[in-house]
């Protein structure tokens, strides 16, 4: 090699790294503000490039006691950096108040959700979310919600007979899947289930897609849209994928052929009307909003019946105080569950409460700050992840005595508090984009679990407390051990 080549390989080398340098600098520069406000709130050690990500090394299994522990070990607001990503965590309800209503966009990792519900309103950007909340709002009255009781107790009586089928056999979540997910295709979708062809499929599809969105969730290296684009599991996703939006298309070509489908406010009846009169709202945005719908309304709900019926298994004498009340509404009578019944159950409605304060089957919220967020004493710097602990929250001894006590006595009107903060309960979010379909899910969970209640005693050897059920965190939390009850005919 001669002195000219070394001159010539010196130099490209120099504008190679200097080309390197300018765009750190730059990269940096673009982010002077974050890590400046950042810079000004309290959080624990984190290394450069990766933060704080080695705590979660271990991905789902230790993901929900980690950030436990970082919530235990942090004061009420602080930061941490996971990767390149600042996340500030707030349990402080004057922060949780403005920014769940000032701060609408979802960070990044929802993106991940796109391939399974689109641009429902679960993931949709604030653009698409605003516009479309106000026009389906109106399939979410209370008029319309009355209206499903009927399909709800019917659909908890098909709960019974399959229990029966196999009694014990296995986990009841399944079951209860199995039946929320119907009751949403009746009730909403205003289709018989029976005539659906491919169901166990698109079930057993939702549950993969959730698997993989967790895979790629806690592997960052599958974050980047280049390197997700080549793994096999992004072949797997786009395939279960178009399965389940076929499943849809098929819902809502069942419904075409009703003409009756414009006469109803149910659901999916209201999305064809928006279709036909919004040229806004096209055949895009119905299955988008469908597959939502059906995804969340089913999983949500059947994972609260779960919870409930665990920690009555825990804890016998509220069970008890349950049965007593279903029995001063029910008598020894078999019948169906009416609205009026539903709004006599004052305290099982109290055991629903407390189980969300304590075990919610959506522990924490995360929104995208798309622009400075001012606080009493800090700034949240746009682009950084803000994450709300709903769990945390409901263990907060300043808003709930006795945190540590599953007590639904807490939720009678004369035990309120009546300077407690709106936002210290919020299983469903708070806020203009909080779940559409909280009221819904609360009728629902009512029906199934009054129904269960009349048929059998719930039994929970396995644990003596509700802190003792562990739980694991995807999308939404749940026992890591599944749903261990065990349950008894009643005489």
């Amino acid at each position: 090699m001669n002195f000219e080549t070394i001159n010539t390989t010196s130099a490209l080398t120099w504008a190679l790294l200097f080309i390197v340098l300018f765009f750190i600098i730059k990269y940096n520069w673009n982010r002077r503000w974050l890590y400046y406000y950042g810079s000004k709130i309290d959080g624990p050690f984190a290394w450069p490039i990766i933060g704080i990500a080695h705590y979660f090394i271990g991905g789902q299994k230790v993901f929900y006691n980690q950030l436990t522990k970082l919530f235990e070990a942090q004061p009420p607001i602080f930061k941490f950096w996971l990767g390149q990503d600042l996340v500030v965590a707030t349990s402080r309800l004057k922060d949780v108040e403005i920014i769940l209503n000032n701060c609408f966009e979802k960070p990044k990792f929802y993106n991940f959700m796109c391939e399974v519900t689109g641009n429902g309103l679960l993931t949709a950007r604030e653009n698409i979310w605003k516009e479309r909340r106000k026009m389906i709002n109106q399939a979410f009255s209370l008029k319309v919600l009355h209206s499903y009781v009927d399909i709800f107790s019917k659909r908890a009586k098909c709960l019974i007979s399959w229990f029966e089928e196999d009694f014990g056999k296995e986990d009841v979540f399944f079951k209860l899947y199995r039946c929320t997910f119907d009751t949403a295709c009746e009730a909403l979708a205003d289709v018989d289930p029976t005539l659906l062809h491919g169901k166990n499929n698109y079930i057993n599809n939702l549950k993969r897609m959730i698997d993989i969105l967790t895979i790629r969730s806690f592997s960052i290296w599958l974050h980047d849209d280049f390197f997700w684009k080549l793994s096999p599991l992004s072949k797997e996703m786009s395939k279960a994928s178009a399965e389940t939006f076929s499943f849809i298309k098929q819902i809502i070509g069942l419904k075409k052929l009703d003409p009756k489908n414009h006469t109803s406010k149910r659901f999916l009846n209201h999305l064809l009307t928006l279709n036909e009169t919004n040229p806004k709202f096209d055949d895009s945005a119905i299955e988008e909003e469908l597959q939502t719908i059906l995804i969340t309304s089913s999983e949500s709900t059947a994972l609260t019946v779960g919870m409930i019926l665990t920690v009555l298994g825990i804890y016998p004498e509220i069970q008890k105080k349950v049965s007593k009340e279903l029995d001063s509404i029910f008598g020894h009578d078999d019948r169906e569950t009416t609205l009026e019944d539903v709004q006599k159950m004052k305290y099982l409605e109290c055991v629903i409460k407390e189980t969300s304060r304590v075990l919610p089957a959506v522990p924490l919220l995360a929104r995208l700050a798309d622009k400075d967020i001012k606080l009493d004493n800090y700034t949240i710097p746009a682009g950084s992840i803000i994450v709300i602990p709903i769990w945390q929250i409901g263990k907060n001894a300043d808003f709930w005595k006795n945190p540590k006590k599953f007590d639904p006595d807490r939720f009678l009107p004369e035990n309120c508090d009546p300077n407690r903060p709106r936002s210290s309960f919020i299983p469903f979010s708070y806020g203009p984009r909080n779940c559409i379909g909280f009221q819904y899910s609360n009728m629902l969970v009512k029906v199934l679990t009054a129904t269960i209640l009349r048929k059998y005693t719930i039994k929970c050897p396995q644990y003596t407390s509700f802190e003792q059920v562990e739980i694991i965190f995807s999308i939404t939390a749940r026992p890591k051990h599944g749903f261990k009850i065990q349950m008894e005919k009643k005489l």
